[in-house]
């Protein structure tokens, strides 16, 4: 089995990777192949809505930046774990532009009902870090990762939330238990 891992942080070495490296290792010691992406301190453009990725059943983006050699390894992997710090009620910029840009994994032609999804069926996870509270805050990303996750026909392992982040105890056993169930529900 192969996961990608999509750092979404611009902090390489901050709270989100910590989580998500105790992730990665947990799913490296089941055997797993695992790729990191470090997404956050990469240069993503957004979605240009020019509709180049239409033009037949595998165009990828035209548009050529870091996002493609990403969203190739989706295309390679079995499971996509998103790992993510809330940005004002968001995802990072970085983020949220791969995110966009994964409209060219979409296809369907003129005149026909309904679409496919080149990564239909592959699993996703979602890993949500937050200074502040769940509600009303961090649980936004989840709302609009499981409305991706639907639309791209992919099946989600899960949404952990780390939220108050506790700067003395951040891989608590609480958390380290979230970790476990999630890694258990990528390789179910």
């Amino acid at each position: 089995m192969k996961v990608l891992c999509l750092l979404g942080s611009p902090r390489a070495k901050g709270n989100t990777a910590l989580v998500l490296n105790y992730l990665e290792n947990l799913l490296t010691g089941k055997g797993v192949e695992v790729k990191h992406v470090h997404v956050g301190g990469m240069n993503i453009q957004g979605c240009k809505e020019c509709f180049g990725c239409k033009n037949d059943d595998t165009s990828l983006c035209c548009f050529n930046d870091e996002a493609i050699p990403i969203i190739q390894e989706m295309l390679g992997s079995d499971a996509v774990i998103w790992a993510t710090p809330t940005f004002c009620w968001g995802f990072p910029a970085q983020l949220k532009a791969l995110m966009d840009r994964m409209y060219c994994l979409l296809k369907w032609k003129e005149g026909e009902e309904g679409y496919k999804s080149l990564i239909e069926g592959k699993k996703m996870g979602l890993l949500v870090t937050a200074g502040g509270d769940v509600k009303d805050n961090a649980d936004i990303l989840g709302k609009a990762y499981q409305q991706m996750t639907d639309f791209m026909r992919c099946r989600s392992a899960g949404i952990v939330y780390i939220a108050p982040w506790q700067d003395n105890d951040p891989l608590n056993e609480d958390v380290k238990s979230k970790l476990d169930k999630l890694a258990s529900a990528i390789l179910s």
